[in-house]
């Protein structure tokens, strides 16, 4: 919703995910260390903050598929970090330091799914940034730190990160 790809690719492929070495149009995500991007982004979220007045959080958040951007850019700040969590809190953090300025009670939240699950080493998202820390890879059948079967202990330990870097989760 933030740059479709059907109106944008074509003029700037560059606004998209790079995988090996390619620029992908299908299933892809934003390239989070493009400057522009993270321009439009933010006039986007002004955009819906104008015809939503009475929200108080709104969402940018990745696609609900895989496909991280691996430019350089990109890429050299999830090896950082430990996790695509990097690149992504980054560039929220930055949306919701712009939003901030002329609204100051509205929250900006995102996505810790599927290849953002995983907390970033040292990167934390600012107040007003509310990560949603999704559970569906996991087991429901046991508690989530009883499941012998399932993913569910990384779950549990991304969990416990997450709740380090921040009190909004």
């Amino acid at each position: 919703r933030i740059l479709p790809v059907e109106k944008n690719f074509e003029s700037h492929p560059d606004y998209y995910s790079m995988i090996d070495g390619k620029r992908v149009r299908e299933r892809t995500q934003l390239c989070l260390s493009n400057p522009d991007v993270l321009a439009l982004t933010i006039a986007k979220v002004r955009e819906w903050i104008q015809a939503q007045p009475d929200a108080a959080i709104f969402s940018v958040s990745q696609n609900d598929w895989h496909n991280p951007c691996a430019c350089p850019a990109c890429k050299a700040l999830d090896d950082a970090e430990g996790s695509h969590a990097g690149s992504l809190i980054t560039f929220v953090n930055k949306v919701a330091d712009a939003i901030a300025a002329d609204h100051p009670g509205l929250a900006i939240d995102t996505l810790a799914y599927q290849y953002t699950r995983k907390p970033p080493k040292s990167v934390r998202p600012r107040p007003n940034v509310i990560v949603r820390l999704c559970s569906i890879e996991c087991c429901f059948a046991h508690p989530l730190d009883g499941c012998p079967e399932s993913s569910n202990t990384s779950f549990v330990e991304d969990l416990r990160g997450w709740s380090k870097l921040t009190s909004r989760l």
